[in-house]
């Protein structure tokens, strides 16, 4: 038996480290597509689209491990059904049913690292990642700054500015500021640009110019050696402090909040923990059913099975909010026990 058992334990885990890097993948190709999505919207800041990218694939792995327990479970045990090593095991005195015991240990493994991940880890990952799509889809003002263009994308204002050097220093600008009856033209030599986001202004620290100001009645000039010189930014470029959702709320401060919400979210992070388990029986009796090989067949399976489960999950949620009853959040969890016994016969 200690044979057999270290045998079962081999051929599943090169079945799940299969699995995982095809379900991994699938899913760092839809975090590549969020990227290009916001790349295609103007944001393109290195740092904050890396961490978003990271974010994504972590908060998958609540989905990656249960799919992943799913289909190596099926993989395997389709093997095994096969090649006739049921057969074998039988004739040695091991039912079918027995050869999952050996796999409850990585299921209970996984289910107890979901529990941990899915109330603690993965909300304020889910906060981080909202927090870093808001900052992404804000217009920084000082990367629209481009040397030797006409900048007209601050309100009445062009900007004209012939060389950048770090930190936002440059050489030879000119502005032209329009104000309802008057006009503003201003160059210098050198300066500096800062931008305040607490004030949503664009200050020019000015050395070495003028400025001309034009009115209906009267036009003048002054030169100077150090001039500042700020713009008021529309809204648009202003960073919104977001507060988190329920969604973003880890186990400690959810169940402090009493309301239906709170106990739906609560049960279906629940469900999302458990389901290790229940797939690898699953997986299991489909798997000694279908007698096939072909391991990307049970990726395609398990997918199908994963939208199932969404979909009873949303019904339940659906149900839930007109009765006031969580019980109705299991609804999956009922589907594939349903499932599981099914095939088992």
């Amino acid at each position: 038996m200690k044979f057999k058992t270290k045998y079962i334990f081999k051929e599943f885990s090169i079945n799940f480290v299969f699995s995982f890097l095809i379900i991994f993948f699938v899913f760092t190709i839809r975090s590549i597509f969020q990227i290009v999505d916001l790349i295609v919207k103007g944001s393109f800041t290195l740092f904050p689209l890396l961490k978003f990218f990271f974010l994504s694939i972590c908060i998958s792995f609540q989905i990656i491990i249960p799919l992943t327990v799913l289909t190596s479970s099926m993989s395997l045990f389709s093997t095994f059904s096969s090649n006739r090593e049921l057969n074998i095991f039988a004739f040695s005195g091991i039912p079918s049913k027995l050869l999952i015991k050996p796999l409850l240990f990585f299921s209970i493994i996984f289910t107890f690292f979901l529990f941990y991940f899915n109330f603690f880890i993965v909300p304020e990952m889910e906060f981080q990642k909202r927090n870093l799509t808001t900052i992404l889809k804000i217009k920084n003002p000082l990367s629209i700054l481009i040397e030797k263009e006409i900048i007209k994308d601050f309100p009445d204002t062009s900007i004209y500015i012939e060389k950048i050097y770090k930190n936002f220093k440059f050489r030879n600008i000119s502005i032209t500021k329009k104000e309802v009856d008057t006009t503003i033209f201003l160059k210098a030599e050198k300066g500096k640009v800062v931008y305040n986001s607490e004030t949503n202004k664009l200050l020019f620290i000015l050395e070495n110019g003028n400025f001309l100001v034009i009115t209906k009645n009267s036009v003048s000039s002054v030169d100077f050696k150090n001039y500042e010189f700020y713009i008021n930014l529309p809204a648009s470029f202003k960073k919104i402090e977001i507060e988190p959702t329920i969604y973003e709320l880890n186990y400690i401060k959810l169940r402090k909040i009493k309301n239906l919400d709170s106990s739906i979210e609560f049960h279906k992070r629940f469900v999302f923990s458990i389901t290790p388990l229940i797939l690898l029986f699953l997986g299991s009796s489909i798997g000694m059913n279908l007698k096939q090989k072909n391991k990307i067949l049970y990726i395609g399976i398990g997918g199908f099975i994963s939208i199932i489960f969404f979909e009873m999950l949303t019904l339940g949620e659906i149900i839930t909010r007109k009765t006031q009853n969580t019980i109705f959040i299991y609804i999956p969890v009922l589907i594939l026990i349903i499932l599981t016994k099914r095939f088992w016969k």
